[in-house]
């Protein structure tokens, strides 16, 4: 078996290759032919991707405040008509014994969470109470920083991208006045309208433009500090996808992710080309209706 799937993907790999002494005249591929569609009839489990800023590190919000207890509570009770049958947090699954156990004891009211301002305890835990979950699921990567990233450092990165920074710093003005803008915007909001507004497309689209139009330039045929830096990014979400597959019920699960914003954008895009999932947008859900 072994075999032939080697000799299947060296025949893939010859077919995608450029041979001009092959004639290919002969192949037909008919218009109605479902040849380029066979992963659609794999069942598809529904996953939303809810993109947060990291509870405790936003300036202006106190999330045990009493008006922003009231802001989660609206922001859960809206997540609940997702509908979700698994609830995935940003933590690694090496640590799933603490974070089981911590949820155990606040399902049974042994754990208060009234003190615990992160995301985890604040969405996931609350959210996963909501819908009578008996377990939350972790899917969290810490990628290794090999090759150029090995033993990295921010002032290694800001070393290297001295070496050529009008190359590097050709986005700067726009990344750091479209930063400053955003941020403005997104202060004067409520908790709950801050999150809607993370997961719009406009939102996503900026993080992911502006993780390729700075951290990427650095390096490039040199020391490639810059794009491995971002291939990491990929690397590390790549995994929490996998993560996710891992303990996905086969086309018949509806998972709910809670993670840092930044994460929204590339999950979305892996996950909307796995033929495991359908993305279901979570700005859709959130937004005024």
């Amino acid at each position: 078996m072994k075999s032939i799937v080697i000799t299947i993907l060296a025949l893939l790999f010859l077919s995608c290759s450029d041979n001009n002494h092959q004639e290919h005249s002969s192949v037909q591929i008919k218009a109605d032919n479902p040849v380029f569609t066979k992963f659609d009839s794999i069942p598809k489990s529904k996953v939303m991707v809810v993109g947060s800023y990291h509870f405790r590190q936003e300036k202006g919000y106190d999330e045990l405040s009493a008006e922003n207890q009231k802001q989660i509570k609206k922001l859960v009770d809206r997540l609940a008509e997702f509908e979700p049958t698994k609830v995935v947090i940003e933590k690694q699954p090496q640590y799933d014994s603490i974070f089981q156990d911590l949820y155990q004891k606040y399902i049974l009211d042994h754990q208060v969470i009234d003190t615990l301002e992160n995301e985890t305890f604040q969405l996931g835990f609350r959210l996963a109470k909501l819908m009578g979950h008996k377990k939350v699921y972790l899917f969290d990567n810490q990628t290794e920083f090999i090759g150029s990233l090995e033993g990295f450092t921010w002032e290694k990165f800001g070393e290297e991208t001295a070496r050529d920074s009008l190359f590097v710093n050709r986005h700067l003005d726009i990344i750091m006045e479209s930063f400053n803008e955003n941020q403005e915007k997104l202060s004067g909001l409520s908790l709950y309208d801050n999150i809607m507004e993370r997961n719009s497309p406009e939102a996503q689209k900026w993080n992911a433009q502006r993780m390729h139009a700075y951290e990427v330039r650095t390096g490039i045929q040199e020391s490639w500090m810059g794009p491995d830096w971002l291939g990491r990014w990929y690397q590390r979400n790549i995994r929490m996808m996998a993560n996710i597959m891992s303990f996905d019920n086969q086309g018949k699960d509806r998972i709910l992710i809670i993670a840092g914003d930044n994460h929204k954008w590339v999950l979305d895009t892996l996950l909307g080309f796995n033929p495991d999932f359908e993305v279901v947008s979570s700005y859709e859900l959130l937004k005024p209706r």
